[in-house]
């Protein structure tokens, strides 16, 4: 555990983690260790469950008569680009933008997306979500799906993409939440020694996973996460649990009358 405390940064183990005293170049470096087995990993951790989210993820951005329109939408946090082809084919017109600080994540997304007859309208690039590269009010909806948990400064990202979206735009997020009492022990069980162990035996650093389990298991309760979206200026939040209250899809507008640019 001694290399994971030097890599990533805080103790492991904490109750409740403080985000801030994250190493983010050691967080880099875990996800680029850990990107060739991130697909295969993700599916045998959430028994295929996390495809489903996703769908639902991607279907809160637009209503339905705006399905055929040509939207542009950032997916932050893109990792392998699930995310993002997801998206493409729920809105057959819209271009997607994937963003990650990760290399390796980045190229995984796109030998994905390499063979998809919706390449042509995805784009990936490297960046930080903390200083996205784009001006204000150029995206029509955002998303963002198991990454919130990992970045450094959370509000600075909310406020970031709040900036990029247009007055109007969604932005939903799928991330891990705190279980009930009841569920809370099951679920520290299950995501600080039953992830791990299905890590090691597709290939995986058991430590790199454990350090992902802490993580979730201090992660803000739904209440602090809404009030965070409400400070960076979003509007009409709701939170959709799913998976026993493991994981939840937290969508959030901002609102018409513009705001940050």
């Amino acid at each position: 555990m001694k290399r994971m405390k030097a890599d990533i940064g805080g103790e492991s183990g904490d109750k409740y983690a403080n985000p801030y005293s994250r190493k983010p170049e050691g967080v880099k470096n875990m996800f680029a260790r850990v990107a060739k087995v991130y697909d295969p990993i993700n599916r045998a951790m959430c028994f295929g469950l996390d495809i489903l989210w996703r769908k639902r993820l991607v279907r809160t951005l637009l209503p339905p008569e705006r399905r055929e329109c040509g939207a542009k939408i950032i997916d932050v946090a893109c990792g392998s680009g699930d995310v993002s082809l997801e998206t493409l084919i729920a809105y057959p017109a819209a271009e997607v933008v994937g963003v990650d600080f990760c290399p390796e994540m980045l190229n995984a997304a796109k030998r994905k997306l390499s063979g998809s007859p919706h390449c042509a309208r995805a784009e990936f690039m490297e960046a930080d979500c903390e200083k996205l590269p784009f001006g204000g009010e150029s995206f029509d909806g955002a998303t963002l799906a198991f990454g919130f948990r990992n970045f450094n400064d959370r509000q600075k990202c909310l406020l970031e993409i709040f900036r990029v979206l247009k007055p109007g735009a969604v932005m939903a997020m799928l991330e891990v939440s705190r279980g009930s009492p009841l569920i809370r022990p099951i679920q520290k069980l299950f995501m600080c020694g039953f992830v791990p162990a299905v890590a090691r035996m597709l290939g995986g650093d058991s430590r790199d996973y454990s350090y992902l389990g802490e993580r979730a298991m201090s992660y803000p309760p739904k209440a602090e996460v809404e009030s965070m979206f409400a400070e960076a200026g979003f509007c009409g939040i709701r939170t959709e649990s799913m998976g026993f209250g493991m994981v939840a899809i937290t969508s959030a507008k901002k609102p018409s009358g513009g705001g940050v640019s």
